[in-house]
């Protein structure tokens, strides 16, 4: 549906185009040139619309340890601050409520308003998407794409067991490892499924693609023993 919506956004050479979801809890926004912004994007403009317009809470947001480092360094050079939670809008709802904000989303395009509405609300999010855009006075695709992302590696790798992956020997030293390099780790098992998802990212491609070898490699071993 992305690209047809980026069709229709081009036929009609419409400055903006919006897809919701069946219940409208989630958004994807596309430019004028028909290309989808990507969620992180999305997230860092709002948050600065709420900012400039004096409504943002606390000078804060959250979003999910799958958003980009790019979003966070982007929001820190406009003195916002992020609040990192688990992947899923229930738990960035919890935070909000935690730490008293009223901003937060998933780079899947979950959003949440919370000054409007207490859950995703992709009409909510779409209103203050134009409301940036008109306001910025630019084209969408300009006033949407104000920082480059990093990098970033996903790789799924099939296990036969799921220890606590802190318990695992050599575990902890080999993510400080590669910590240390700038890039920013994230490893857990799905849920429902015997997969182990690892995320690098950082903004040296080279060195994500030898820590994925290394990082991969080394779990392969230790979860099909």
């Amino acid at each position: 549906f992305r690209s047809d919506l980026g069709r229709v956004v081009n036929k009609y050479r419409a400055d903006i185009g919006f897809a919701f979801d069946g219940d409208a809890d989630r958004i994807v926004v596309v430019d004028e040139k028909g290309e989808v912004v990507d969620g992180d994007k999305l997230l860092g403009a709002l948050a600065l619309h709420l900012k400039n317009q004096s409504r943002l809470a606390k000078q804060s947001i959250v979003a999910t340890v799958m958003s980009n480092q790019a979003l966070e360094d982007f929001l820190n050079e406009h003195g916002i601050s992020l609040h990192r939670c688990g992947v899923g809008d229930k738990y960035v709802l919890e935070i909000i409520q935690k730490e008293g904000l009223n901003f937060g989303g998933e780079q899947s395009g979950h959003i949440i308003l919370s000054d409007y509405a207490k859950t995703g609300d992709a009409l909510a999010s779409a209103l203050q998407a134009i409301a940036y855009v008109l306001k910025k006075g630019s084209k969408s695709s300009v006033a949407l794409n104000q920082f480059e992302l990093y990098p970033q590696i996903l790789k799924n790798i099939k296990i036969s067991k799921k220890p606590p992956l802190e318990e695992i020997e050599g575990y902890t030293e080999l993510v400080s490892k590669v910590e240390r390099q700038n890039i920013r780790v994230l490893i857990r098992y799905s849920g429902t499924e015997n997969l182990l998802r690892i995320l690098l990212e950082g903004k040296d491609e080279e060195k994500l693609n030898t820590a994925m070898k290394e990082v991969s490699s080394f779990l392969k071993s230790k979860l099909n023993a």
